[in-house]
C-alpha cells in the first residue's frame, strides 16, 4: 500500500502540471502577501499589482525553465516568449481589475484572488505549448 502510495506522488510530481502548480502557488502566495501589505499601506490595487507581477515573473522564469518544464532550449527565445506571455497576463489581470475594482467597486484583495486563476491558467498554457514547448512532447 506505501509503495503504491510513493509510486503515485512520484508519477503525479513527473506531471509539468502539478509542478506549475506548485511553483505558482508559492509564488502566487508571496506576491499576494506584498500586494495585500503595498494596498492596506495606500497604494492603489494596479500600481501594486505590477509591483508584484515584476517581480513574481523573475522566480517564475527561472523555476518553471529549470522545475516545472525541465527546459534546455534556446534561453534567448524562450525568455523573449516568456515576456510576451507574462505581458499578455498582466494585461488581463490590470483589465481585471480596472473592471471590477474601478469601475464597479468590488473588493481589489477578492477580485485580484479571482484574477490569479484565471490569469495562470492562460500563462500556464502560453508557458506550455509556446514558451518551453518539447518536440515530441506528450504529457500535458
Amino acid at each position: 500500500m506505501e509503495t503504491d502510495r510513493r509510486s503515485l506522488a512520484k508519477t503525479l510530481w513527473h506531471s509539468p502540471v502539478l509542478r506549475f502548480g506548485a511553483i505558482g502557488g508559492l509564488n502566487n502566495l508571496l506576491s499576494y502577501g506584498i500586494f495585500v501589505a503595498l494596498t492596506r499601506a495606500g497604494m492603489p490595487s494596479i500600481g501594486a499589482a505590477t509591483i508584484t507581477y515584476a517581480t513574481g515573473m523573475v522566480v517564475s522564469y527561472l523555476a518553471n525553465r529549470t522545475f516545472t518544464f525541465r527546459h534546455s532550449g534556446n534561453t534567448r527565445r524562450s525568455v523573449l516568449q516568456f515576456i510576451v506571455v507574462n505581458i499578455a497576463g498582466y494585461a488581463l489581470n490590470v483589465a481585471i481589475l480596472a473592471l471590477f475594482v474601478e469601475l464597479i467597486g468590488w473588493n481589489a484583495l477578492v477580485v485580484q484572488l479571482g484574477a490569479i486563476v484565471i490569469v495562470a491558467t492562460g500563462i500556464y498554457l502560453g508557458m506550455r505549448f509556446w514558451v518551453f514547448r518539447t518536440t515530441g512532447a506528450a504529457d500535458a
